[in-house]
């Protein structure tokens, strides 16, 4: 205690910062005499209770709000309060706003303040479960970099988003999670300087399929991430810059979206395709990292060894399909043996097991026929394999000896790879 009452007001103001929940903040003032003011001067409010939130703006002697997080529901706010409280917020130039609202609620939204739009030094802003009535015509996001919209509702449907997104000259980073009702058909986002793509699996996901699409068009993308099968992708553009990338989407979607991810070097897709030809894999030439869905992607293992050269590390599992997310426990891997990873040996060895390959991870490994000749192939054949690991669903010991015997025996005199055998 002695050390922590040396440091200067300003350090200790640094470190009160760090403390996400403002009512903790706050309590520090119980500290000692020297401590009553100090959380006075920090520039942050994470808060749910309109009292704190009152007191804390009234009192509070930081010359700038740097931060300000609200999560709300209906019984702790007033309307009115929430625009004020926006705006106090707008005049004190705040960097990073979030207006939250608790739990997810078909019924009841939060009421997105005109405010909102009047701020001019935005650097992050998260709206969850806000409704936007409006947006004025005027309005210039010009220092914001990260955006994220979950569930959030536009009243006036389409136009409002390109309204929104058009005003963010130098938005770097965009999350979204649509649902049923966010009043969007068509969700455009055209974006120049967007770097990062996040779109999220709604919260309603009922297995229903929804009238509603996306139009992207952001060539400076270097990540994407889409998990949303109930949405069609009506228009995408190509990604020169894209690095890193997990998909998935509906089947109808997948060629549409692979010819875009021709420069990525990590990729993870649950996606099916039914063209198997050479030129469709072409999006795989760059890739290092591969992780692939072997239930929508089961006979998918060969051709990917043929079309990535580079390839450094693969990763084959059954975990997180969007195809079983209401049907089947994602630990179940019993339940989804309708999909049986198919192997067809390669007519020559291909490249990335002869210059690159060093890892192979397997998860919902089971020991059918096919999936011990592709693993022994993989094994026999890399120059470069390091480690080979197999995560499979056993009853007792023996079965897990059994397999890594069975493996083994088969493999070449001369690997050096290290297989491990982990179960679940």
């Amino acid at each position: 205690m002695a050390f922590i009452c040396e440091l200067s007001d300003d350090l200790l103001v640094n470190i009160l910062s760090l403390i996400e929940n403002t009512k903790e903040v706050v309590g520090t003032s119980l500290v000692s005499k020297r401590w009553r003011s100090l959380w006075k001067l920090v520039p942050r409010l994470d808060a749910s209770s309109s009292d704190l939130i009152n007191n804390f703006l009234t009192l509070s002697k930081a010359p700038v709000l740097e931060t300000l997080h609200l999560r709300l529901d209906e019984n702790s706010y007033e309307p009115e309060e929430n625009e004020r409280w926006v705006s106090i917020a707008a005049a004190r130039q705040v960097r990073d706003l979030e207006l939250r609202r608790y739990g997810f609620r078909r019924t009841s939204m939060l009421p997105c303040p005109r405010s909102l739009f009047t701020c001019k030094g935005p650097v992050i802003l998260c709206l969850q479960q806000v409704s936007i009535c409006d947006i004025p015509s005027t309005v210039f996001l010009q220092t914001l970099k990260t955006l994220s919209l979950v569930c959030v509702k536009f009243v006036s449907g389409d136009g409002l988003v390109h309204r929104l997104l058009s005003a963010c000259p130098i938005l770097e980073t965009l999350t979204v999670c649509r649902w049923s009702e966010d009043g969007v058909t068509t969700f455009a986002i055209a974006i120049p300087s967007l770097q990062n793509l996040y779109i999220m699996q709604r919260p309603d996901s009922d297995g229903l399929e929804y009238d509603c699409e996306y139009v992207v068009n952001a060539p400076a993308l270097k990540t994407l991430k889409v998990l949303d099968k109930f949405c069609h992708f009506r228009s995408l553009v190509k990604m020169p810059k894209l690095v890193k990338a997990e998909i998935k989407i509906r089947q109808e979607d997948s060629e549409k979206l692979m010819g875009c991810l021709t420069s990525a070097k990590h990729l993870s897709l649950c996606l099916t395709s039914a063209a198997t030809t050479p030129k469709s894999f072409e999006f795989l030439c760059q890739v290092e990292y591969l992780e692939l869905c072997t239930n929508c992607s089961s006979d998918w293992l060969s051709l990917v060894l043929r079309h990535s050269p580079k390839l450094r590390v693969l990763r084959l599992s059954r975990k997180n399909c969007g195809m079983f997310r209401e049907c089947v426990p994602q630990w179940d891997f019993e339940a989804q043996r309708g999909f049986e990873v198919q192997w067809e040996k390669p007519c020559c060895v291909p490249e990335c097991l002869v210059s690159s390959l060093e890892s192979v991870e397997w998860v919902g490994y089971r020991g059918t026929e096919a999936e011990k000749e592709a693993a022994i192939y993989i094994l026999d054949k890399s120059k470069h394999l390091k480690k080979m690991t197999l995560y499979r669903k056993i009853t007792n010991l023996r079965e897990k000896y059994r397999t890594l015997i069975d493996l083994k025996s088969r493999m070449s005199c001369g690997s050096t790879c290290r297989l491990e055998f982990v179960p679940l």
